[in-house]
C-alpha cells in the first residue's frame, strides 16, 4: 500500500511538473527571439546542473530522489528565465545547485519542500551577485527605454510614462529586463492554459495580483496617474511570472481555497512592500520565500476564525 501511494504521488507530480513545463515553452521561445542563442546558453547552465544536483543528491543522502518527477528542470528553466541574458553562466549553475542541494532535496522532494525551491535559489543568487542578476541587456532588438529596466526606473522613483507609442512594447516584454518573465501576453495564455488543467491554484495568483494592485493604487513609488503607475509595475521584473510559476507551486500551496487567496495576498502585500523598503529592484522570490515561512501562522489562524471554527469539518478535494 505505501509503494502504491508513493508511486501515485509521484505520477502525480511528474504530471504537475509536466505541465508547467508546458507553460514554460512560450517564454522559452520567446528569450530566444530576444536574446538569441545566449537564452539557451543560460538556460542549459541553469538545468543541467539541476538534473545533476537531483542525481547526487540522492546518492550522498542516501535517499531516493524522484528524477523523473521532472522538477529538476522546471526549477532549472524557472531559474534561468529570471535571469539577464547576459549573466555569467556560472550564476544561474550555483543558483540550481542551491536550489535543489539545499531547497529541495534534504527534504526528498519536491512535494515535501517547504520553500519554492526555484525562488530560494534565485534568492541566493541575487545575494551573492546583486550586480550580475540585475545588470540587464537590450539582446536583438531596439528595447524601449534602452537598457534601463522598469523596475530600475520605479526603484529610482523615475515616472514611467505609458502611452500608446510604448504600452504594446511594456506588454510584450520588450524593455530591457529577465530574458523570459516580461511578455505579459505570454504569462497571461500561460495562466489560461494553467485555468484549464489546474483553475485552483491560480485562486492565490488571483489573491497575489490583486494585493499587488491594491497596493500600488495605495502606495505609489512614483507621483503619477494609476495607469504610469499600475501597469509597470505589474511588468517589471519577475512579478507576473511568479504570479504563474511561483505562487501556485503545489508543495508550497494551502489546501483550502480561502488559504489559497490569502496565501498569494499576503504575498503580494510582502512583496510591494520590499520594493518600496528593500535594497534590491525585484523582490518577488524573497516574498515568496517569507510567505512559504509564514503559512503555517496564518493557516493556524484562519482555522481558529469563528466564522469557520464552526463549519463542519469537510474534506475539501484539492489538486
Amino acid at each position: 500500500m505505501a509503494n502504491s501511494s508513493r508511486k501515485q504521488n509521484n505520477q502525480s507530480a511528474k504530471s504537475i511538473c509536466a505541465d508547467y513545463l508546458i507553460m514554460l515553452i512560450a517564454p522559452c521561445v520567446m528569450a530566444f527571439v530576444y536574446y538569441g542563442a545566449r537564452s539557451l546558453l543560460v538556460l542549459a547552465s541553469a538545468v543541467f546542473p539541476a538534473i545533476i544536483t537531483d542525481a547526487l543528491a540522492g546518492i550522498v543522502l542516501r535517499k531516493k530522489i524522484y528524477i523523473r518527477d521532472l522538477s529538476a528542470i522546471f526549477t532549472g528553466a524557472v531559474i534561468a528565465l529570471m535571469m539577464p541574458s547576459g549573466v555569467p553562466l556560472y550564476i544561474p549553475a550555483f543558483a540550481s545547485i542551491f536550489a535543489i542541494g539545499v531547497a529541495k532535496a534534504p527534504f526528498g522532494s519536491s512535494t515535501k519542500a517547504p520553500f519554492v525551491p526555484a525562488a530560494a535559489g534565485f534568492a541566493f543568487a541575487s545575494v551573492c551577485f546583486k550586480e550580475q542578476v540585475f545588470s540587464y541587456t537590450v539582446g536583438t532588438r531596439d528595447a524601449v527605454f534602452g537598457s534601463t529596466s522598469l523596475g530600475s526606473m520605479l526603484m529610482k522613483g523615475s515616472s514611467v510614462h505609458v502611452g500608446t507609442a510604448n504600452i504594446f512594447d511594456i506588454v510584450i516584454g520588450n524593455t530591457a529586463g529577465p530574458m523570459g518573465t516580461g511578455c505579459i501576453l505570454l504569462m497571461a495564455a500561460c495562466a489560461v492554459y494553467l485555468l484549464i488543467r489546474r483553475p485552483k491554484a491560480l485562486l492565490s495568483s488571483a489573491g497575489f495580483i490583486v494585493a499587488c494592485i491594491l497596493m500600488v493604487v495605495l502606495f505609489p513609488r512614483v507621483p503619477s496617474s494609476m495607469k504610469s503607475n499600475v501597469i509597470p509595475e505589474l511588468c517589471s521584473g519577475s512579478l507576473m511570472f511568479a504570479a504563474v510559476f511561483l505562487i501556485t507551486d503545489p508543495s508550497t500551496l494551502p489546501r483550502k481555497n480561502l488559504n489559497k487567496i490569502i496565501y498569494g495576498a499576503v504575498c503580494g502585500i510582502i512583496c510591494m512592500s520590499m520594493r518600496h523598503m528593500g535594497a534590491y529592484e525585484e523582490t518577488v522570490c524573497f516574498a515568496v520565500l517569507l510567505t512559504n515561512a509564514l503559512r503555517p501562522v496564518f493557516d493556524s489562524a484562519i482555522e481558529k476564525m469563528p466564522s469557520i471554527a464552526k463549519k463542519s469539518p469537510r474534506k475539501e478535494v484539492t489538486e
